[in-house]
C-alpha cells in the first residue's frame, strides 16, 4: 500500500471512530431523553389520589384523571392494584399489566415507586407503578413501539451519516495525503533521478520550513556536498595522474634500455640508481595520496588529544631520521580532535621544515591552547608562492629539484579543515619560514 493510501485510510478510520463515538454519544441521548419523557409522562397521568373508598371499593370521582379531565384509563393502560391484591383495570383496554412482589410492596408502603420496562405479549412497555390510598396501588403503562421505531429510524439514519462521512473523510484524505507527500514525491523521484543518472544537479525547491521543507534543505546540501566531494575527488585524480606519469615514464625508459641490452656497466649503475630512486619516489607519492583521500573517511573517533605528547613522539622519530637540531616550547594541551590525523599533520610540518632547513639550522617547535608553529631558517618562501603552499601537488620552481610530491602540507590543510582550524605560511623575520595551525583566537 502506498504512503498516500495509508494517509487516506489513516484519515478515514479516524472520522469514522469519531463519527461513531458520536453517533453512539448521540443516540444514546436521544434514547435516554424518549425514555425520560415517557416517565414524566406517566408520573403525570397517575397523580396521587385516592382511588377507593373507605369499603375498598373503586371511586369513580377521586379517579386520576388527565389534563382533558378524562380518566387516566382511556389514554394510558393503567390499573389498579386493590388493598387485597386483587387487581381491576381502568378504561377499555385489555392489556393486563404484571405484578410482581415489588409491585406489592409499593402498594404497601414498604418500597418506593418504580418504573421499568416490561415485555407483554411481545411489546415492550414502559410501567409506573404508585402507591395509593388505602393500601391501593395504581400502575400506569404505555406501549413503546411508537418510540422504539423512532429510535430506529434515528439509529439508521445516524449510521447512514457515519458511514457517509468516512466516505467523504476517506475522499478528503486522499486529495490532502496527495497535497501533503507531493514534496515527498519529488523528492523520491530527485533521488532515483541520481541512482539511475549518477547527476548531482536534482536539487528541489524549498517551499516550506516545515519537516518536509528542512528534509528538502538537507538533500539539496547533501547533493552539494556530494558534488563537491565528487570534483575534489576528480581533481585528485587528475592531478595524480599527472603527477605520475613523469617519474613512470622515467621507469618505463630506463626498463626498455636495459631490456635491450648493450648499456655499459657504468650507464647501467647510474639506470637502476635512477630506477631505485624513482621507484621510492612513486611509492612516497602512492602512500601521500592514500594519506589525502583518507583524511577524515577513517573510523577514528574523536577525542582528547595531550598535543605535548604528540609532538614528542613526532619529534622523537625525526631526530631519528634526521641529524637536524629541534627545539620544542610549549604548554600542557589537550585538543578535540582525532589522534591519528593530527600526529600526522603535525609530522608533516616538522619534515618540511627538516626538508628545507640548513645542516646546522635549528627548527623551532612552539605550541599552546590557541597555535602550533614549526620554524625553520631554510630560504622562506617566495611572495608568489605564499598563496599555493597548502594547494596538492603544487611545487616552487626551488622545489622542482628536491625530492617531494607537493603533498605534505596539502595534508595538513585537510586535518585542520576536517577539525575546524585554520593553516598559516608566512616568511620568519631574520630568514626561514614558519607554518602551522592555528586551533583558536590567540
Amino acid at each position: 500500500m502506498s504512503l498516500r493510501a495509508r494517509l487516506a485510510a489513516f484519515v478515514a478510520a479516524a472520522v469514522a471512530v469519531t463519527v461513531g463515538l458520536v453517533t453512539f454519544a448521540a443516540y444514546r441521548s436521544a434514547e435516554n431523553e424518549a425514555m425520560a419523557s415517557i416517565d414524566r409522562f406517566l408520573k403525570v397521568r397517575a397523580p396521587l389520589a385516592a382511588v377507593i373508598d373507605v369499603a375498598g371499593r373503586l371511586d369513580p370521582e377521586a379517579m386520576p384523571r388527565g389534563e382533558a379531565g378524562q380518566v387516566v384509563g382511556e389514554d394510558v393502560i393503567a390499573q389498579v392494584i386493590l388493598p387485597d391484591g386483587s387487581v381491576v383495570s381502568l378504561g377499555s383496554g385489555t392489556v393486563v399489566l404484571p405484578v410482581v412482589p415489588r409491585d406489592l410492596a409499593v402498594k404497601d408502603g414498604s418500597a418506593p415507586e418504580w418504573l421499568r420496562t416490561e415485555a407483554i405479549d411481545g411489546t415492550n412497555y414502559r410501567l409506573l407503578t404508585r402507591r395509593a390510598a388505602r393500601g391501593s396501588a395504581l400502575q400506569v403503562a404505555r406501549d413503546l413501539t411508537e418510540t422504539e421505531a423512532f429510535l430506529a429510524a434515528l439509529r439508521n439514519r445516524l449510521l447512514l451519516i457515519g458511514v457517509f462521512g468516512a466516505l467523504l473523510a476517506g475522499v478528503g484524505g486522499w486529495a490532502l495525503a496527495g497535497r501533503a507527500i507531493r514534496p515527498v514525491q519529488t523528492l523520491t523521484g530527485a533521488a532515483e533521478h541520481v541512482a539511475a543518472t549518477g547527476a548531482l544537479d536534482a536539487a528541489i525547491p524549498v517551499e516550506s520550513d516545515d519537516e518536509v521543507g528542512r528534509l528538502a534543505a538537507a538533500f539539496n546540501e547533501m547533493l552539494a556536498r556530494l558534488e563537491t566531494a565528487r570534483a575534489a575527488q576528480q581533481r585528485l585524480v587528475a592531478d595524480a595522474s599527472h603527477e605520475l606519469r613523469t617519474p613512470l615514464t622515467s621507469v618505463r625508459t630506463n626498463v626498455e634500455l636495459l631490456a635491450r641490452g648493450g648499456v655499459p656497466e657504468s650507464d647501467r649503475e647510474a639506470m637502476l640508481a635512477d630506477l631505485a630512486a624513482e621507484v621510492q619516489e612513486l611509492g612516497s607519492l602512492v602512500a601521500e595520496l592514500v594519506d589525502l583521500a583518507t583524511v577524515g573517511r577513517d573510523e577514528e573517533e574523536v577525542g582528547r588529544v595531550d598535543l605535548g605528547e604528540v609532538v614528542s613522539e613526532v619529534l622523537e622519530r625525526a631526530r631519528r631520521r634526521a641529524n637536524q637540531e629541534i627545539r620544542v616550547s610549549g604548554q600542557p594541551v589537550e585538543l578535540e580532535g582525532r589522534r591519528a590525523a593530527v600526529t600526522r599533520a603535525i609530522g608533516n610540518l616538522v619534515d618540511n621544515a627538516v626538508k628545507w632547513s640548513p645542516p646546522d639550522g635549528v627548527i623551532e617547535v612552539s605550541f599552546d591552547a590557541a597555535t602550533l608553529m614549526v620554524r625553520d631558517r631554510g630560504p622562506g618562501f617566495e611572495p608568489d608562492d605564499l598563496p599555493f603552499v597548502f594547494k596538492r601537488f603544487y611545487r616552487s620552481a626551488a622545489a622542482r629539484s628536491m625530492p617531494g610530491s607537493g603533498l605534505g602540507l596539502a595534508i595538513v590543510a585537510a586535518v585542520a579543515e576536517q577539525h575546524g582550524w585554520q593553516v598559516v605560511a608566512r616568511n620568519r623575520a631574520g630568514g626561514g619560514a614558519e607554518v602551522g595551525i592555528v586551533f583558536g583566537e590567540s
